[in-house]
């Protein structure tokens, strides 16, 4: 068993297997009994695309205090099928403890390497509690690991009842008593850890940042959510789905993401909030539509979770190389707002604010998720509602003549719902006048209608300006201010970043963290401020190109010379992120 001068707060678990083994229910049901004790947890689901078949592993970094990251090597490894431990046991620490099924896997383990502790657990002939079926197995390995990890099993029986209690009594204690078999034999041939797994006692969530979102959008008004299935967004879709007729909400899955993208924009004319989600290449076909939406001023949300790209790319791996897209997306000029947010909070927060931004400036709002932020669990105090729904210039009533598009100073018009009385208007996709009349004597070179574009155009252009000023927030610098260097970052690579300047204080070396949220339109001046108050940035980032780097010198004239940049189809953790930094520092 793992000896340590010290004990820790904090555990590494991996679990591998093959695709439908039920690895993913097996994390989440370990995950929420350890989040009923107080305890932090941050999981990685790593799976293909195969539906069955192929293999996955799910890691778990659970401890007393907030974990940060998944973490790189595992102190504890499950292997469930023949191919794990040629993938696994190289990534052990030293020291560490692999269980195996020896029902499957029957060679010597130990010649693979000697300085780990190795348990056979054969368990197709352990789960002889009668009625029992080999997919309890997994259940029966949760009750082992809460031994030899010194959980609360009592917790994991009540998981259990909740988890099971529409199936009927018999399923309850059914899988309550696989359960303890697999407390039993842990007790009977594994030693507990040593560990000091000390949780707060208070009732953590265990969720995703796609629940995260789902929540969000509920708590701020969403009415209509239209969506085709598309990895890893589709978690959003699922959870609001499950939703739909508890909260008199609309949930369609649409044809593809055309059809998707035209619905939301349909239901927002209509005047209810809402919303899709796509990942990088649905999002390549809504893009026509995004801007169908900014020449209407529809005020819509969309959600990209980005995956390794390009085209189908890794369907089911991470990377951060969508910005450019969201950047440029639909043809010609419009006001738009790309927000990113950090972990699976923010992703509550920003769905609501993202709704109050589309409806108060009507532009569409894009939301980058990846697929690290929108399907890790991750444990979350329950979420609290920040800010007021705030619907922008909308009118009840017409008072003389409605003009749809009407020339502001601000570029926002008054919005008017159809079917009000006396408000009849035109809403086309050509360029317009203020009521919505359609000016083709543009291709005509008529000096008036010549004159309409530019006034419509500006119109619409100038709310950039406002949404600049008044709502981009700026983003954050934390740590010590006389830091020999700062680690630039946006979106989901926030807690990495955290982790990795934790790691360079450890071993002396100043570092801080500069990280962004609110990406287009940056509010310039005060990135600029703070940009140049660093004495060195080094960009972080989950693609090849460095792109957040290249829209700051784009929109500030600062270069960022130096990045290390991630695009294997992983997230970064603060362990990889130091020593890609070093690696980086070593070529000064």
């Amino acid at each position: 068993m793992m000896v340590h001068s010290k004990q820790r707060n904090s555990v590494i678990v991996r679990i591998a297997g093959a695709a439908g083994d039920g690895i993913a229910s097996a994390g989440e049901f370990f995950g929420k009994i350890c989040a009923r004790q107080g305890l932090h947890i941050m999981a990685y689901n790593a799976y293909q695309s195969a539906i069955r078949g192929g293999h996955v592993w799910l890691q778990l970094h659970v401890g007393s205090e907030k974990t940060l990251t998944h973490g790189e090597k595992p102190d504890v490894a499950i292997l469930l099928n023949r191919t794990s431990p040629a993938v696994h046991i190289p990534d052990m620490k030293s020291g560490g403890v692999v269980f195996y099924n020896s029902s499957l896997i029957t060679e010597d383990l130990s010649k693979m390497r000697d300085d780990l502790t190795y348990h056979h657990f054969p368990f197709l002939e352990t789960v002889n509690v009668p009625g029992a079926t080999a997919v309890m197995a997994n259940t029966m390995l949760v009750g082992c690991l809460i031994e030899v990890l010194g959980i609360n099993h009592e917790l994991g029986l009540d998981v259990i009842r909740e988890r099971y209690s529409k199936k009927g009594v018999e399923i309850v204690d059914l899988n309550s008593k696989v359960f303890e078999r697999g407390m039993e034999w842990a007790q009977q041939n594994a030693k507990r850890f040593d560990l000091a797994l000390k949780g707060d006692g208070k009732k953590r969530m265990f969720l995703t940042g796609n629940h995260a979102f789902g929540m969000g959008f509920l708590a701020h008004g969403l009415k209509f959510y239209a969506a085709y299935p598309m990895s890893p967004s589709t978690g959003i879709l699922h959870y609001l789905a499950t939703k739909a007729k508890s909260h008199k909400i609309v949930v369609k899955q649409t044809e593809d993401e055309l059809a998707a993208v035209n619905f939301i924009i349909g239901a927002a004319h209509a005047g209810v909030r809402t919303a899709t989600a796509t990942s990088g290449g649905g999002f390549a076909l809504m893009t026509e539509g995004i801007g169908l939406a900014g020449m209407l001023e529809e005020p819509i949300v969309v959600v990209n979770v980005q995956r390794g790209g390009p085209s189908t790319g890794i369907p089911t791996k991470q990377e951060q190389g969508d910005l450019n897209q969201m950047l440029g997306a639909s043809q010609g000029e419009f006001s738009r707002i790309v927000l990113a947010p950090t972990d699976t909070e923010d992703a509550f927060h920003t769905a609501g604010r993202a709704l109050n931004l589309a409806e108060k400036y009507q532009v569409p709002v894009l939301i980058l998720s990846d697929l690290f932020l929108s399907e890790h669990f991750q444990t979350c105090v329950p979420f609290q509602v920040k800010q007021p729904i705030e619907r922008g210039k909308i009118q009840n009533s017409v008072n003389g003549q409605y003009k749809r598009f009407l020339i502001t100073d601000d570029g926002i018009s008054p919005r008017l719902l159809p079917g009000t009385p006396g408000g009849m208007y035109c809403s086309p996709s050509d360029e317009h006048d203020e009521e919505g009349i359609v000016t083709s004597d543009v291709l005509a070179g008529l000096p008036e209608a010549r004159e309409l574009r530019i006034k419509l155009q500006s119109k619409r252009m100038r709310k950039l300006e406002a949404i600049r000023r008044e709502e981009m927030r700026p983003p954050t610098l934390t740590g010590p201010q006389d830091a020999e260097f700062t680690l630039m970052g946006w979106g989901s690579t926030y807690d990495a970043i955290e982790e990795a300047c934790q790691i360079f204080a450890q071993f002396g070396t100043k570092v801080n963290h500069l990280h962004f949220t609110d990406l287009f339109p940056l509010p310039t001046e005060k990135v600029l401020e703070i940009l140049n108050s660093c004495k060195e940035v080094i960009g972080v980032e989950g693609n090849y190109t460095g792109q957040m780097a290249k829209l700051i010198r784009m929109e500030t004239g600062f270069h960022i010379k130096r990045s290390v940049n991630r695009f294997d189809g992983e997230p970064f953790t603060g362990e990889d992120i130091y020593n890609r930094v070093k690696k980086e520092l070593a070529y000064v």
